[in-house]
């Protein structure tokens, strides 16, 4: 049985913040869950999945979290307890549903869990998915430690079934990602009878284009005690339901009332620190380096939407200043300053809004914040003055290193063969759009980076496949980018687009269709390692297996293109150069929609099956040291006194490097 599974109560486990997250989930009775694998999240439904084996419950990765969500969303309503992780660009593909649900609510606990990533370290965007909680009206907590995480995931099921509205689980990636002792509790069920009404509790409960019926007597009369004297504009189709939506928000504030999860520490200074996450374990750190546990008001929010008014308004009531510490944007700021105009109140409050105390980007840390309360109370930064200065001089003694791919990566055979295909002439600006995953490391070498200019078209030469592609952005921008691209009528090179086999399912079927369906050219390369390889190896649609490792169908990729109606539909081998370049090549000069996959299996993914194989070797006596072996990028590969060598270490023998060599000088070692 796995450890997250365990079900004594008492026990005490070393947990990763996500697993401490799972662990809540699981003590909540969860049984249906699904997600999408991305970092900061993906150990979440790692932990959930094999949790999923001992204790009875379904999990499940999905082909993208708009499929998760809707999944478990739909098992909410039959009454069961469901549960939909999600790192922060993940809710951007969910988020039709997730801002229509609420507006005929659940009937079983369903909690979306959401990893943010404010820095962003493993992300396109810093976005603050906070905001998305309140935009949609539904309840938003977010804990300070593993522990913590796990107590409010358990809890926020259950608030989930008392108000009937979906709960967001806000954690942040240093959270999910940092390790605590967790004391585990009991694993519980929900004792909501299973079962499915379509007029439950409200007429057409789960249509929300459903007609008002009887259900809107009873929202008026809702609307009318909580707003008296107010206007009240027609209400029909989908109307009556957001103002039963609305209808809910007494409740939602009586529960954040309650909250054991906010805190407030009265201080003898009117000085109060505001807070909650992260933010409060660096807060409750700088309070305690600068000796101020006595002197400051210290106050932290685990349901951080809606704030609870009455500890609020205590707090801003006792104090003239405040100083909201919060990773992110300016969420509770917003909140208490909205309190504070509300009830007329006159108290400076400080954040990232306005004249900023703390610049409204990147994440905290402990060195930040404890600078940013000695200065709001006046105390000397000179000890932390000398550290920011000593961090300085020391930081020229760090090696730069670049991004790479790992050594034996079919994508570095891929992208040679594609630098020979293209046309790259000194007149020929290619446009190579690329999406995120392991394949992006092409897109960034190490510095010293060209200057910018304002040229409208200009080729930037680079002898390594680093620094090679040119946008990437999203999971599916890359081709819907390629074909603006093309409909723009751009003639100064090639265009075309970079995709890997998980996020081809994921998203970029969709633009496959319109490619066809409007005829524009459109080159796209589907990078197929049989992994989702960026995010920890999980499987997707071409593994042939599913989370729980049983065998199931391939899905294929060039099958699914050729149904579409792509034109031209090759499968090479990533590992063969002179296959796939000529492959490429013929893509690339198609007047339609074309699509190469190439092949190799992850060598990580390989090699952790089958071992290395016998690292290839350097003849030195026939090396010329022409350095074109290097430029394959491969980081097994090095170069020392005028010729190459290869690292036995890292070598897993794909035998690229061989393909590369003009000289014949690399060979693979004999066992």
């Amino acid at each position: 049985m796995s450890k997250i599974a365990k079900s004594e109560v008492g026990t005490r486990l070393l947990l990763l913040g996500n697993e401490a997250l799972a662990r809540g989930a699981i003590e909540a009775g969860v049984q249906v869950t699904a997600a999408y694998p991305g970092t900061p999240s993906s150990e979440i439904m790692e932990t959930l999945i094999e949790a999923s084996k001992d204790l009875d419950f379904y999990a499940e990765w999905s082909v993208n979290e708009t499929v998760a969500f809707n999944m478990t969303a739909g098992a909410s309503l039959t009454g069961v307890r469901a549960l939909a992780p999600m790192k922060n660009a993940g809710l951007n593909v969910a988020m039709d549903l997730f801002m229509t649900l609420p507006y005929g609510g659940v009937r079983g606990g369903f909690v979306v869990l959401v990893a943010d990533d404010p820095a962003p370290l493993y992300s396109s965007a810093a976005q603050d998915l906070r905001f998305a909680a309140q935009w949609a009206r539904v309840p938003c907590l977010e804990p300070e430690s593993p522990q913590e995480a796990k107590d409010m995931v358990k809890a926020a099921f259950s608030l989930s079934e008392r108000i009937e509205l979906p709960v967001m689980v806000r954690s942040v990636a240093r959270l999910s990602h940092s390790c605590g002792v967790v004391k585990l509790g009991e694993i519980e069920r929900s004792d909501m009878v299973q079962g499915f009404n379509k007029h439950w509790e409200l007429a057409f409960r789960w249509g929300v284009y459903g007609p008002p019926a009887g259900g809107s007597v009873q929202v008026r009369q809702l609307l009318r005690d909580q707003f008296p004297g107010a206007e009240f504009p027609p209400l029909g189709n989908s109307g009556w339901k957001q103002a039963w939506l609305v209808s809910r928000l007494p409740l939602v504030l009586q529960e954040s009332e309650v909250s054991p999860y906010n805190v407030l520490r009265e201080g003898s200074d009117p000085v109060g620190v505001v807070t909650s996450g992260m933010g409060a374990a660096y807060a409750r750190e700088a309070i305690r380096d600068l000796g101020l546990q006595e002197r400051v008001w210290f106050c932290k929010f685990g349901m951080i939407y809606p704030l609870a008014e009455s500890v609020a308004l205590r707090l801003l009531r006792g104090c003239r200043r405040v100083l909201v510490v919060e990773d992110g944007e300016h969420f509770i700021e917003s909140q208490l300053r909205t309190l504070a105009q509300k009830y007329g109140l006159d108290v400076e409050i400080s954040g990232k809004m306005f004249d900023a105390s703390i610049a409204p980007y990147g994440e905290l840390d402990v060195d930040l914040v404890r600078r940013v309360l000695a200065k709001y109370v006046g105390l000397s930064q000179k000890s932390m003055e000398d550290r920011r200065q000593l961090k300085e001089e020391l930081s020229p003694l760090v090696t730069p290193r670049s991004s790479t791919l790992c050594a034996g990566c079919p994508h570095l055979g891929t992208y040679w063969a594609l630098r020979r295909a293209m046309k790259l002439g000194a007149k020929h600006v290619p446009i190579v759009n690329v999406d995120i995953g392991c394949y992006e490391q092409a897109g960034y070498g190490m510095q010293p980076y060209p200057e910018p200019t304002d040229v409208p078209s200009q080729r930037y030469k680079s002898n390594v496949l680093y620094n090679f592609l040119d946008t990437c952005y999203v999971m599916g921008s890359g081709p819907g980018m390629a074909l603006g691209q093309e409909r723009a009528g751009y003639t100064e090179g090639q265009v075309l687009a970079i995709e890997g086999d998980s996020s081809f399912f994921h998203t970029c079927m969709p633009t496959l269709v319109d490619a066809v369906w409007n005829g524009t050219k459109l080159t796209l390369l589907v990078l197929d390692n049989g992994w989702t390889a960026m995010t920890g190896h999980q499987p997707c649609p071409a593994t042939g297996q599913n989370a729980s490792g049983e065998i199931y169908q391939v899905i294929s990729i060039a099958e699914v293109a050729k149904a579409m109606g792509a034109g031209l539909v090759q499968t090479v081998n990533a590992y063969d150069l002179d296959q796939a370049e000529d492959a490429i090549s013929k893509a690339l000069d198609f007047d339609g929609v074309a699509v190469v996959v190439l092949q190799g299996e992850c060598k990580l993914q390989e090699v952790r099956r089958e071992g290395k194989k016998a690292p290839s070797v350097v003849m030195t006596e026939t090396c010329t040291g022409c350095g074109l072996c290097v430029q394959l990028g491969c980081p097994a590969i090095t170069f020392a006194e005028k010729k190459a060598c290869i690292d036995p270490l890292l070598c897993v023998g794909c035998g690229l490097c061989a393909q590369v060599c003009p000289a014949d000088a690399i060979a693979r070692e004999e066992n």
